[in-house]
Formats: structure tokens, C-alpha cells, sequence
């Protein structure tokens, strides 16, 4: 998973195409990964539990056209031909920000005084 969330990071597309199990693949893969990244800026990654085998359940915390975003999935993966590959996910409820929380950027700031107003 941190693998794939740096790779969103540095907008390494043919990384996270070839990290995506091929049986999941579709032809505008490239094209909707490189539009997506256009205007989204990845900020931190929290993983809150990991099972051994398969599963990943993160927060990651973007800022997309100006306003702070927070994906939570619990990521299923698969192990093939000594290569890990994500499968799919299941996207759960974001957590509430209170305003006196830190910042999920990972600034240290207080969320009233970083993104506070950008937050969607």
C-alpha cells in the first residue's frame, strides 16, 4: 500500500498500472490515472490496520483543486508470481475533523488554522 501511495505521490502511472492486478485492468487506465493526478496533490498516508495476507485499511489525505480531501479503503490485495497486486477496495466513511484535531497534512498545525476552510 505505501508503495502505491507514493506512486500516486511522484504520478509514477506505468508503477501503479503494473501494481493493479491484471484482471482489473481496463484500456483507459492510463488516461484516467493521468487526469486524476492532474490536480490532486497527495499530503499523508495513515494505515490503520493491516492484515497479513491481503488486506489494507488507510486513510490518505489529498488536497484536490484547492480543497483537502481524505480517501478511506480497505485495500484488497493478491499475491501472485512473487508480485503483490491491489485488487480492489472498499471505500469507507471519511473520520470528522474537529477543528481543534491536527491538521490530517501532517502539517502539526491545528485543523482550524490549516485546512479548515478547504475542507470539502
Amino acid at each position: 500500500m505505501r508503495s502505491r501511495y507514493s506512486a500516486f505521490s511522484l504520478e509514477l502511472v506505468d508503477y501503479l498500472i503494473a501494481s493493479h492486478h491484471p484482471s482489473k485492468h481496463s484500456p483507459n487506465d492510463r488516461q484516467g490515472l493521468q487526469q486524476s493526478m492532474q490536480n490532486t496533490r497527495w499530503l499523508n498516508l495513515q494505515i490503520l490496520d493491516s492484515e497479513p495476507d491481503d488486506r489494507v485499511e488507510f486513510i490518505a489525505t489529498y488536497e484536490e483543486n484547492g480543497k483537502l480531501g481524505q480517501l478511506h479503503e480497505r485495500s484488497n490485495f493478491v499475491h501472485e508470481n512473487g508480485h503483490w497486486y491491489y485488487l480492489d477496495g472498499d471505500l469507507l466513511p471519511a473520520p470528522k475533523i474537529s477543528r481543534n484535531d491536527s491538521c490530517p497534512c501532517g502539517s502539526g498545525k491545528k485543523f482550524k488554522k490549516c485546512h479548515f476552510s478547504t475542507s470539502s
